[in-house]
């Protein structure tokens, strides 16, 4: 099930598209994001098949994917995501982070590539460091 939070605010404000099938994972993404004054956005998807639905209407500044999703993986989501213009940056946040399976995502195009159990808290600084500038 997607659900989308949405801050009003006169800065320029990111969207944040959140992939995980860990509703618990999602809800602390999310609630991490929207306490971030940069976050206007923030979509949740929980498949593949959901992710891939919402992704173009939903045009994220960010989105955050996990790589083991129950009706695929998340390299199909990053590789949509690269090919959204404008060009989000994606974060790979992922329990099974080993060497070739990052080698594998930033060759197809991730920006950041997040051991989930260890990175978790480095998300925030991640979006905040992504933040365009003000109008």
């Amino acid at each position: 099930m997607a659900w989308t939070t949405t801050h009003s605010s006169h800065e320029v404000q990111m969207r944040v598209f959140l992939v995980d099938d860990s509703t618990l994972v999602r809800v602390r993404l999310a609630a991490m994001l929207q306490d971030m004054w940069e976050v206007d956005n923030v979509v949740e998807a929980g498949t593949v098949a959901e992710a891939l639905a919402l992704l173009p209407e939903s045009k994220p500044d960010v989105v955050v994917v996990d790589m083991r999703l129950p009706d695929g993986d998340g390299l199909e989501v990053l590789r949509a995501a690269k090919r959204l213009q404008p060009q989000p940056t994606v974060v790979v946040l992922t329990n099974y982070a080993y060497d070739q399976l990052r080698s594998t995502c930033l060759e197809a195009g991730a920006d950041e590539f997040l051991d989930k159990r260890t990175q978790f808290d480095r998300l925030p600084a991640i979006v905040t460091r992504l933040r365009p500038p003000t109008l």
